[in-house]
């Protein structure tokens, strides 16, 4: 399973473990410069405080996509839980994400939400296909699926997955199918899905090519969490 950062929402705790965690996955990157550095992040908002932190997110978001390097920066929530947010960013390198941890407006959003943080799983990854573009509004359907994959088979894993992602941001109110692997646990791999509805990733379902990747895949997954969002934020250049 997926290794990650869980943290309660402290004052100096939070920021402090943040910009190690950031700082330890910019060395990383150094090393992968082929590949993007993506961050996924679940957050338990205080409940109280839910709408003033989604306020105070978005407005980050909408800053972060004009910093230097950032390719992406969504935010959703989930529908099955009130108080959940989930975010997910693509930075062209390490020295993006450095130069964005430096920002005034960061500092800012860090400080204001910093006691409205019940929980965070703060996960570093890296690129392996970024497939199309979403529309900047709220109300889209997102999948995110964690998997862990069995280590023989992962390389015929992603082989089928790449083809699948190329494939889907063509089908009718798809948008995007991003592949991206975890820093820590190289056979763990998120997939991030964009479509307009319900109806448009099971349309997606349907189709000659993911059959033939839940067909060629279907021994290849260990373990499968999938969760469904709500975007109220996409941001990308």
């Amino acid at each position: 399973m997926r290794k990650s950062i869980i943290m309660s929402g402290t004052a100096v705790a939070a920021a402090a473990a943040w910009a190690l965690l950031l700082s330890v996955g910019s060395h990383q990157a150094a090393a992968q410069s082929g590949q993007s550095y993506v961050i996924t992040a679940d957050f338990e908002i205080v409940a109280a405080d839910f709408d003033k932190y989604v306020a105070l997110a978005k407005e980050n978001a909408a800053a972060s996509i004009k910093d230097p390097g950032c390719r992406e920066f969504n935010l959703a929530v989930s529908p099955k839980n009130p108080n959940h947010v989930y975010i997910f960013e693509v930075w062209e390198n390490a020295a993006a994400l450095d130069a964005h941890r430096a920002t005034d407006h960061l500092k800012a959003y860090l400080g204001a939400t910093k006691d409205m943080v019940a929980k965070r799983d703060i996960t570093p990854m890296w690129s392996v296909a970024l497939n199309g573009s979403s529309p900047a509004q709220s109300g889209l359907l997102i999948n995110a699926v964690n998997l862990d994959i069995v280590p023989a088979q992962f390389d015929a894993f992603m082989a089928l997955a790449k083809v699948n992602g190329a494939a889907t941001p063509k089908d009718p109110g798809s948008h995007e199918f991003n592949i991206v692997v975890s820093q820590t646990d190289p056979h763990h791999v998120m997939i991030y899905e964009v479509y307009d509805n319900a109806a448009a990733l099971d349309a997606h379902r349907a189709t000659e090519h993911f059959k033939t990747y839940a067909a060629g895949t279907k021994d290849m997954v260990a373990n499968r969490k999938v969760d469904q969002l709500s975007s109220v934020g996409m941001n990308r250049l």
